[in-house]
């Protein structure tokens, strides 16, 4: 079990990470004419794999972590809200918001689909960022 919750938090800097590179890339071509080709690593995709595997780490913590309590009065508890409500609604708006983003991305000619990619995933790692449990928010996480 607490092999899982580090990986979980270990495995959000690498999610992290994957988005901003995908957004600044998205962002960078999305004024550039497609070259056949040249293009030929899929970012956004790999950032929708490595966020998926972290949401499925995410369910299986909801569902056996201590954190996540649904007993009787847990929406005055900041804590268990937060980890109980908060948490994974806001990831899973998140990685909506990253499947539809990369779908439609692929139906659209490269200039849209730059776009689309570029906002959604710039949407959802706002929202990624509302639902960390940051160490200064004070739920009793590390940084790892």
């Amino acid at each position: 079990m607490n092999i899982l919750i580090h990986t979980h938090s270990g495995l959000r800097w690498i999610v992290l990470l994957l988005m901003i590179i995908t957004i600044f890339n998205a962002y960078r071509l999305q004024n550039k004419p497609h070259i056949p080709g040249k293009n030929k690593m899929n970012l956004p995709l790999y950032t929708l794999v490595v966020f998926s595997l972290q949401f499925i780490l995410g369910v299986i913590l909801f569902f056996t972590s201590s954190l996540v309590n649904f007993s009787e009065g847990f929406m005055k508890n900041p804590g268990l809200r937060f980890f109980g409500i908060e948490h994974w609604l806001l990831m899973l708006i998140a990685i909506v918001l990253i499947h539809i983003g990369y779908i439609r991305s692929t139906r659209l000619d490269y200039v849209k689909g730059q776009k689309t990619i570029f906002l959604y995933y710039l949407i959802a790692l706002m929202i990624v960022l509302l639902g960390i449990p940051w160490p200064f928010r004070g739920f009793g996480n590390g940084w790892f």
